[in-house]
C-alpha cells in the first residue's frame, strides 16, 4: 500500500490560514478589514474569481470590458467557487491599477473587487464591482468606502475621483453613501470596449493622507 504525503495539502492550508489572518500591509500586498469584508491584494485564483464577479451581462452593461477580458460560462461559475486564500501569488497585476479583492469572511468566498487606478486624465480614480449575489444589499457603500481607504490611507492620495454612467443609479447612491460628493467633470467617458456614455463624477478629499508599507502606485502623482 502506497502512502501519499500530506505535506502539500498542509502547506496550502497553512498558507490559506496566514492569508486569511493577514490584516496589515507589507511589500507584497495590501490588507485591511472594513465592514463585512477583508480587502487585500489577491492571489492569482482570487483575481480570477474577482474578474468572474463582474463578467455577467448585468455588470457588463456598465463595465464594458473588452470581450477577451469577460469570463464566459461555465468558467464563470467555476471561478466564483474559488476558496479565498488559495492559489499562487498574482504575478501580473495591471501596471496602472492597485486592485484589492473583497473577501466575505463569513461565507468564505470572493465577493468583488475595488481599485485605485489612473483615470482618463491620468489622475487617481476609484471603482469596483460586486458579484451578483452581493448586489442590492447595500454592500456597494462598503466597496467604495474601501476604495477611499486604499487611496487615502494606503497610497497617500489626498484626492480621488470616481465616475458612473448616467443612469447607473445604484452606483451613484453607493458612491454618495461612501462619502463621495458630486462634482463637475467631463460630460462623457469611454468604456474599454469603446462605448461612450454620459457621465456623473464624484470626488473625495482628505487633508492628511498616509502611505502604508504596501506596494505604492508610482504611476500616480501623490496629490
Amino acid at each position: 500500500m502506497a502512502f501519499v504525503s500530506e505535506a502539500p495539502l498542509v502547506s496550502r492550508l497553512t498558507r490559506r490560514g496566514r492569508l486569511m489572518a493577514k490584516r496589515t500591509c507589507d511589500r507584497r500586498g495590501h490588507a485591511f478589514a472594513l465592514g463585512r469584508f477583508l480587502f487585500r491584494t489577491p492571489t492569482a485564483w482570487e483575481y480570477a474569481a474577482a474578474v468572474a464577479c463582474g463578467s455577467d451581462p448585468d455588470a457588463q452593461r456598465w463595465l464594458g470590458w473588452l470581450p477577451g477580458s469577460v469570463v464566459a460560462e461555465p468558467m464563470r461559475t467555476e471561478a466564483l467557487r474559488v476558496t479565498p486564500g488559495t492559489g499562487p501569488e498574482w504575478t501580473k497585476p495591471d501596471p496602472q491599477s492597485v486592485d484589492v479583492v473583497a473577501i466575505d469572511l463569513t461565507a468564505g468566498r470572493c465577493a468583488g473587487l475595488v481599485s485605485v487606478h489612473a483615470g482618463e486624465d491620468g489622475g487617481p480614480e476609484t471603482g469596483g464591482y460586486l458579484a451578483p449575489g452581493y448586489r442590492g444589499h447595500g454592500f456597494g457603500r462598503e466597496l467604495f468606502a474601501a476604495g477611499l481607504v486604499l487611496a487615502h490611507e494606503h497610497l497617500g492620495l489626498s484626492r480621488v475621483r470616481a465616475g458612473a454612467e448616467v443612469g447607473n443609479v445604484a452606483s451613484g447612491r453607493s458612491l454618495e453613501a461612501a462619502g463621495l460628493r458630486r462634482v463637475a467633470g467631463p460630460p462623457h467617458y469611454t468604456l474599454p470596449n469603446g462605448r461612450a456614455g454620459a457621465a456623473w463624477w464624484y470626488q473625495h478629499d482628505v487633508a492628511w493622507p498616509r502611505q502604508c508599507g504596501g506596494p505604492q502606485a508610482q504611476w500616480l502623482s501623490v496629490s
